[in-house]
């Protein structure tokens, strides 16, 4: 069996300027719902642990159902120590997103704990991501450096004060806006339209992509298809989480029972 560190293709993708379209899961943890995003054509799923009830366990199952169809994980960190960030490493996620980052500080720490020498001092665990430790030690030390993404999340106006210095930190490499809960951050989440829309909420994309083209970094953010979307493509983002699990149920179901209605309700 030849053994080699998995390759983050959409790492790769992103930092080399391509458009990155995600699907989350967000409350259903099931790999069948891995299977099925990677059926409908995305290249990677991002899963949420910051909302959600998902334990270790089924996170471990799911990993392994994306290496079965060849798409990479993301994983969204609830706030908390140190394992937090380390267990999905070892269990095989490609990358991870830190959620209400505010500072560069925060943002240089998640890198220490998220990195191995030289650019923090993340432990050496032995994981399945070093094919439980049977890999070269140093070309695993480099692979995982290399191949592992990091993203914060800008979604208070403290992250959006600081996000020049965020975006310079080395290690990181995706800046990924929170448009609800930067529109309560802001005190207009309550205001008529869609987050994206307020006026507010528009300047820090604007804000937030121009330090991101400063420093080489990717924008992100969480968005339907529609004119939010075009609206922030417009401002720089490349890296969008365009559907998830619940919501793809809903019209997925709903639009089924409208068409079958239309059919059979005469």
């Amino acid at each position: 069996m030849i053994m080699q560190y998995r390759a983050n293709k959409t790492k790769a993708a992103a930092l080399k300027g391509e458009t990155i379209k995600i699907a989350e899961i967000n409350r259903v943890f099931d790999p069948l719902v891995v299977e099925a995003v990677a059926q409908a054509g995305f290249t990677c799923v991002w899963i949420d642990m910051e909302h959600s009830h998902l334990d270790w366990d089924g996170l471990s199952n799911m990993v392994l159902a994306a290496r079965s169809v060849d798409i990479d994980v993301v994983v969204r960190l609830a706030h908390g120590p140190y394992n937090q960030a380390v267990k999905p490493l070892e269990l095989g996620a490609g990358g991870l997103i830190w959620p209400h980052c505010k500072s560069a500080e925060e943002a240089r720490q998640f890198v220490h704990i998220a990195k191995f020498r030289p650019l923090g001092l993340r432990g050496m665990g032995g994981g399945r991501d070093s094919f439980f430790g049977w890999l070269d030690a140093k070309e695993y030390l480099d692979q995982a450096n290399e191949h592992t993404l990091l993203g914060v999340m800008i979604e208070d106006a403290e992250g959006v004060e600081d996000v020049e210095a965020i975006a310079a930190v080395e290690g990181i490499d995706l800046l990924f806006v929170g448009p609800g809960d930067l529109a309560h951050s802001y005190g207009v989440e309550r205001d008529p339209g869609h987050p994206i829309t307020q006026e507010r909420v528009l300047a820090a994309y604007d804000r937030v992509g121009t330090a991101c083209r400063t420093h080489g970094k990717v924008m992100g953010t969480a968005v339907d298809p529609g004119e939010s979307m075009a609206a922030v493509f417009e401002r720089g983002t490349r890296w969008f989480n365009c559907c998830h699990d619940l919501s793809a149920l809903r019209n997925g179901y709903g639009d089924a029972l409208k068409a079958t209605g239309d059919i059979v309700d005469l």
